[in-house]
């Protein structure tokens, strides 16, 4: 992949959980990897076979390998500049394809 496909600036959160004060907990968001990315949205061929393993992912998105952990428990953070807000995107697969540690892609599900 070419660096001028990963056109988009992304940051990877991981969630820590922060007391509320009164005996329960909150989940805090904070800022883990950042780095440049290729979001596309899926196809709707795609989206039907994704559905037909019971998964509901809309977008998929790929970056160089970080070189850091990166799990499912985590969510991408996109600012789109033409909606000019912020867009969560939770990680249902990551895959490294052919275990070359070059690319990753997330296969993801936008939160609306």
């Amino acid at each position: 992949m070419r660096s001028g496909d990963l056109k988009h600036g992304i940051v990877i959160e991981r969630a820590t959980k922060t007391s509320d004060g009164i005996g329960g907990y909150t989940d805090t968001w904070s800022d883990y990897y950042s780095c440049r990315a290729a979001i596309w949205p899926m196809r709707a061929s795609e989206i039907l076979d994704a559905m037909k393993l019971e998964l509901n992912v809309n977008h998929r998105i790929r970056i160089r390998h970080p070189r850091r952990n990166i799990t499912a428990d985590m969510r991408i953070k996109w600012f789109d500049q033409i909606a000019e807000e912020n867009k969560y995107f939770n990680i249902v697969s990551i895959i490294n394809a052919d275990k070359k540690n070059v690319m990753l892609e997330f296969l993801a599900i936008e939160d609306v």
